[in-house]
C-alpha cells in the first residue's frame, strides 16, 4: 500500500512540475510577445516622426547610464524654442560622446517628443523591449532548467520500496 500512495505522489510531482514548465513557457512567450508588440509600436511612431518631422541638430548634453537604463540627454532648437529631451534605444545602445552632434527629427505636435533615423527617440518606454526580451528569456530558462533538474533528480533518486526489500 505504501508503494502504491508512493508512486501516486510521484505522479503528482512530475504533473505540477510539467504544470510549472508550461506556465513558465506561456509566461516567457507573453513577455516575448509584449516585447515585439512594443518594439513594432515604438518603431511605428519613430517612423512616423523621421517621415513628418521637422529636422534639426541635436547635441548630446549628458550621458546617464546607470544599472537599470542607458539614455542621452540632447538639446536642440526647433520654431525658435530651445528644448531638451531624453534619447533612448530599445536594445543595446551605442557610445555617443557628450557634445556630439546628431540629426534629429521632432514630432511637429509634440516638440519634447524626438527621434533618430538609426532607431533612437524620446518615450520613457523605448528601452522595454530590451527589458522584457531579457525577462523572457529568464522565465524560459528557469522553466526548462527547472523541468531539466526535476527529470535529473527523479532519474537519480532511488526506487520507492526497491531498497526495502
Amino acid at each position: 500500500m505504501a508503494f502504491a500512495g508512493s508512486r501516486r505522489n510521484e505522479g503528482t510531482a512530475v504533473v505540477w512540475t510539467w504544470r510549472r514548465t508550461a506556465i513558465g513557457l506561456a509566461i516567457a512567450v507573453t513577455l516575448g510577445l509584449l516585447a515585439g508588440i512594443v518594439f513594432l509600436i515604438g518603431d511605428q511612431r519613430r517612423r512616423r516622426i523621421v517621415d513628418h518631422g521637422i529636422r534639426t541638430a541635436a547635441v548630446v548634453t549628458a550621458d546617464h547610464d546607470d544599472e537599470w537604463d542607458h539614455w542621452y540627454t540632447v538639446s536642440y532648437r526647433v520654431e525658435g524654442r530651445d528644448c531638451s529631451a531624453n534619447l533612448r534605444y530599445p536594445w543595446v545602445i551605442d557610445k555617443i560622446p557628450v557634445g556630439q552632434s546628431l540629426t534629429v527629427y521632432v514630432d511637429p505636435d509634440h516638440p519634447g517628443r524626438i527621434s533618430t533615423a538609426n532607431g533612437y527617440a524620446t518615450p520613457v518606454w523605448t528601452s522595454a523591449p530590451g527589458w522584457l526580451a531579457v525577462l523572457a528569456i529568464f522565465a524560459a530558462f528557469i522553466s526548462i532548467a527547472g523541468r531539466l533538474f526535476s527529470a535529473r533528480s527523479a532519474r537519480l533518486r532511488p526506487a520507492s520500496g526497491a531498497d526495502r526489500g
